[in-house]
């Protein structure tokens, strides 16, 4: 058995002996995998590693294609090379098709979650504080038309809001998307507008990317969340804070 060993280990002793000689590191990966008979011996790695033609015996290493993290079963598009903060893989319609498009897609996904995030907080606030703000100021409750239910295109009642409010939504609106330009041309992050009045964002690159992350991670988890309530509130004709109490009533007051 030792002879056998030593017969065995004697090429590779040879062949880092001479890679040490003349300086190139890692030149075991240079002996042909024929003679080291890893597709006989069932190695580990005889899937992964292919011999090259005979004047290039070096091992090539097969690397398998990237899955997607978000859904495993499907191929990670090209596009999504996991760069960009947030990137899980998850374009199964493949629609980013190259990097201007997916930055473009990443600035409407901001905008979406940031909105969704005021939304997901204003909608259940406004069912429970509007009829006593209303009450209080002798102001005209506008969640009574729709039975306690916030004013939306499903629900109705948007036609309470004041034209003033309109005017203000559309300006404010040109004012970011003009704004927001500059982030197709790559000049700037996606969604960076320069707004950090208490001065949150890390001055390091790892701080910043994992705060972009936890915005993005809020944001998608809060249009999920005001999808739900406009679908809740469609179906079954009552206001999101009276289906699900717990999470918006005081708890002392549900006992």
């Amino acid at each position: 058995m030792v002879v056998i060993a030593l017969a065995f280990l004697a090429p590779i002793a040879l062949a880092s002996s001479s890679a040490a000689k003349i300086g190139r590191p890692n030149s075991l990966t240079r002996i042909p995998l024929k003679a080291m008979h890893v597709a006989k011996m069932g190695h580990p790695m005889r899937r992964s590693l292919s011999a090259r033609s005979e004047s290039d015996p070096s091992p090539v290493i097969d690397v398998a294609p990237r899955m997607s993290e978000a859904l495993p079963f499907l191929k990670r598009p090209s596009t999504l090379d996991g760069s960009m903060v947030g990137d899980f893989g998850f374009d199964p319609l493949e629609l980013a098709k190259d990097r201007e498009t997916l930055t473009q897609y990443r600035l409407a996904e901001i905008k979406h979650a940031r909105l969704a995030m005021l939304a997901a907080a204003a909608w259940p606030l406004q069912e429970l504080g509007n009829p006593y703000l209303a009450e209080k100021l002798n102001l005209p409750s506008l969640v009574a038309e729709t039975g306690g239910r916030s004013p939306s295109v499903l629900n109705g009642g948007l036609e309470q809001v004041s034209a003033a409010y309109w005017t203000a939504v559309v300006l404010l609106t040109i004012v970011i998307e003009t704004l927001g330009n500059d982030s197709w041309g790559g000049k700037v992050q996606p969604g960076d507008y320069g707004f950090d009045p208490l001065n949150l964002m890390p001055k390091d690159q790892k701080g910043a990317s994992e705060m972009r992350l936890q915005e993005l991670n809020h944001g998608r988890m809060a249009m999920m969340a005001i999808l739900g309530f406009v679908v809740q509130e469609f179906v079954r004709h009552s206001a999101v804070v009276d289906q699900t109490p717990l999470f918006f009533k005081p708890a002392f007051g549900l006992l």
